[in-house]
């Protein structure tokens, strides 16, 4: 079970992938049935309820970080892979670069939610990748308006 990202995880990704260039985030989630807050009278709610709460908090600090939340989805099927039904949902996020995500992580009323996050997932990842080039996105963009045209 992973939850949070470790300490040497943050080291190398400062050390490794701080590069200035803009990062995609791929976020899996799988929700407890019931939150498991340490305070169990709290626990009266869903995993994914628990999670909103933690979502409320954490997109106002994607946001103060000048990143944003591109997609987010129930998870249908795992097509490939042992993971039958093991996510729930997943997330797409953008940040400008790894500097700026990790500063959201040093965020005091930010790291107040993660009491939430702990009591909502049972499991997660966090899978951290490239932005689209321009030519890719030109290349998508084009494809896309063509489409258009051609597919009346």
């Amino acid at each position: 079970m992973f939850i949070i990202p470790t300490e040497q995880t943050i080291k190398y990704a400062k050390e490794n992938h701080d590069d200035g260039k803009p990062i995609v985030q791929i976020n899996l989630f799988s929700y407890n049935k019931n939150a498991k807050y340490k305070n169990i009278t709290l626990n009266e709610i869903s995993g994914r309820d628990a999670y909103k709460k933690y979502a409320n908090i954490a997109t106002k600090a994607v946001i103060e970080v000048g990143g944003k939340v591109l997609w987010w989805s129930k998870i249908r099927l795992t097509m490939i892979g042992p993971d039958k039904d093991k996510w729930d949902e997943v997330g797409v996020v953008w940040y400008p670069n790894m500097k700026k995500f990790l500063e959201m992580t040093e965020i005091d009323w930010y790291k107040s939610s993660f009491i939430h996050r702990e009591a909502a997932l049972a499991d997660t990842r966090l899978i951290t990748c490239y932005d689209m080039s321009r030519s890719m996105k030109m290349k998508l963009w084009l494809a896309s308006w063509f489409g258009k045209i051609i597919f009346r």
